[in-house]
């Protein structure tokens, strides 16, 4: 009998304890982009693809049902699926605050038992402090410093045209947009850059809208009235294949140094950029281990707001990296190691990702 009592505590206590002890985290991210990768839907890159692949091989490790919503480029659909995913009451939402859509229509919505964290894009701090008192339960966020992005890639393609040619250097810009975060701060870095050297010439500035063809069309008309330009500074990669293939139309491609960001996989019939900037498709990973870290300490205190300075080249050091994210699996790396749960963990930065790869 008393052996009985005591399988039946033992019973009652593991099924007490095991729904605590084991669940897994809900998360919800809405994804501004498409969940394919085909050049034909996705004309801006595969940024965002990859960056939900990583996520997944991160969710893996860190023991989260990561749910992703995709919103297809498309504003209307994102608020629906913002909407859905409040209604599903996820443990926490994952958003990116695209020319500020999402967060006016967060103050529109009863989030206060959902926390919110915003990833890449998100509101001026100003504005955090209205969504609060709407009721929005912001709870952190992650972004590249893109402004120190800008600014290197000025530097970089700078030192690789002066090891190449005594000419003056004339940049063309090809922005983003006009409008969001990402491209107005790579724009000002880019700025002042320009501004503290004399020796380089700015020769304009034009919005390509990250697409590839665009800034095929815009480099072929820049180049006709401004041929003196020799280099193409570039918001994205994609960009940066637009001006490639438009300068291998004109024979100029070399005389031109281009430059972008992403880490892109060249496209075929098109020269590799000279310079490519990147690292930033992994901050949606370490926004999971931020939200894990913030689960497992169990506190109300926000989450940082960080600027992730964490924008490399492309090196031979990086280049395995590189290309698991080009082929969107990075299951080799134990994500885990940077949780504040490790035993050790270790800075989330591209070189130990590098050597978390390599081991």
């Amino acid at each position: 009998m008393r052996r009985l009592k005591k399988q039946w505590w033992i019973l009652l206590l593991c099924l007490i304890v095991s729904p605590l002890s084991f669940a897994k985290l809900d998360i919800i991210f809405v994804n501004p982009g498409f969940a394919d990768s085909s050049d034909e839907i996705n004309t801006t890159g595969n940024f965002w693809f990859k960056v939900s692949k990583i996520m997944l091989n991160a969710a893996d490790d860190l023991d989260i049902n990561l749910h992703i919503k995709y919103a297809n480029r498309n504003h209307i659909l994102m608020k629906e699926l913002i909407r859905q995913a409040i209604k599903d009451k996820p443990d926490y939402l994952v958003v990116v605050d695209e020319k500020s859509v999402v967060s006016k229509y967060l103050a529109k919505l009863n989030t206060r038992n959902i926390p919110v964290y915003f990833l890449y894009s998100r509101p001026a701090i100003g504005k955090f402090i209205s969504l609060k008192r709407a009721g929005v339960n912001i709870i952190g966020s992650v972004i590249p410093d893109n402004y120190a992005a800008g600014e290197a890639l000025a530097q970089q393609l700078l030192i690789k045209h002066t090891t190449t040619s005594t000419q003056p250097a004339n940049i063309l810009a090809l922005m983003g947009d006009y409008t969001t975060p990402a491209s107005v701060e790579r724009v000002a870095g880019l700025t002042e850059f320009v501004e503290q050297h004399e020796d380089v010439n700015f020769i304009g500035k034009e919005v390509a809208n990250w697409s590839e063809q665009e800034s095929y069309i815009k480099t072929l008309a820049f180049m006709e009235f401004a041929p003196e330009i020799n280099i193409i500074w570039c918001a994205n990669d994609a960009i940066g294949f637009g001006a490639k293939r438009a300068l291998q139309a004109l024979n100029s491609a070399h005389k031109v140094v281009v430059g972008g960001m992403n880490w892109d996989s060249v496209p075929q019939g098109i020269e590799a950029l000279d310079i490519t900037l990147g690292g930033h498709v992994l901050l949606g990973a370490y926004a999971l281990i931020n939200i894990v870290d913030h689960h497992n300490e169990n506190t109300r205190v926000p989450l940082n707001h960080s600027s992730l300075s964490i924008f490399s080249n492309l090196t031979t050091e990086t280049i395995p990296l590189v290309k698991h994210i080009n082929e969107t699996d990075l299951a080799d790396i134990d994500f885990a190691q940077f949780s504040k749960t490790a035993s050790d963990p270790r800075p989330f930065t591209v070189d130990n990702l590098v050597k978390a790869l390599n081991k």
